[in-house]
Formats: C-alpha cells, sequence, structure tokens
C-alpha cells in the first residue's frame, strides 16, 4: 500500500514518452501507470487540463507504444512513443 501523490508542476507542451518519462524523473516523480491514472481521473480531474496524458505503461506486445489516458472523457488507449502528449508526474509514498 501507498499514498499516491501528484506533483504540482505541469509542463505546458507535448512531449514524447521518453521527454515525458526524463521530465518526470528531473522532479522527482515518475509518470503514473494506466490505474494511478485511472484514480486520478476519478479522483483529482480538476487537476489536469483535458487533455492526453502519458502513462508509464508501455504495450506489452510492442514497446514502441505506450498508454495514455483523457482526461476529458476517462477513456485510455496506446500510441506511439514518438508521438507529443501532456505529461504530469506522481510520487509514491509507501507505508
Amino acid at each position: 500500500p501507498y499514498h499516491l501523490i501528484l506533483l504540482p508542476d505541469c509542463p505546458k507542451y507535448d512531449m514524447t514518452h521518453q521527454a515525458a518519462t526524463e521530465w518526470a524523473a528531473s522532479i522527482g516523480g515518475e509518470l503514473p501507470s494506466r490505474p494511478e491514472q485511472a484514480l486520478l481521473f476519478a479522483h483529482q480531474r480538476d487537476q489536469f487540463d483535458r487533455d492526453w496524458y502519458w502513462s508509464n505503461t508501455l504495450r506489452e506486445s510492442d514497446p514502441d507504444y505506450a498508454w495514455y489516458q483523457h482526461f476529458n472523457d476517462g477513456d485510455q488507449y496506446y500510441g506511439y512513443r514518438d508521438d507529443g502528449l501532456r505529461a504530469r508526474a506522481v510520487r509514491r509514498e509507501y507505508f
């Protein structure tokens, strides 16, 4: 069990999955997993623009693709990791 903390920083531009992963690490966080994104959509949707956001989850059958979440309607899809999408970082505090 852990507490999921949404970090306040938020780039105002789209970035590739690799760039988003590196950005999140640079501020002491990580991209959220797919289940964590669903939790954030359910409980902190107002902290996100109504846009697509990268998760840390790669597509199992093809790691050139990663999953992302739409913070308008809650849909999750996967897309090519070189596409430009938004990013938010989280931190996990285990107890």
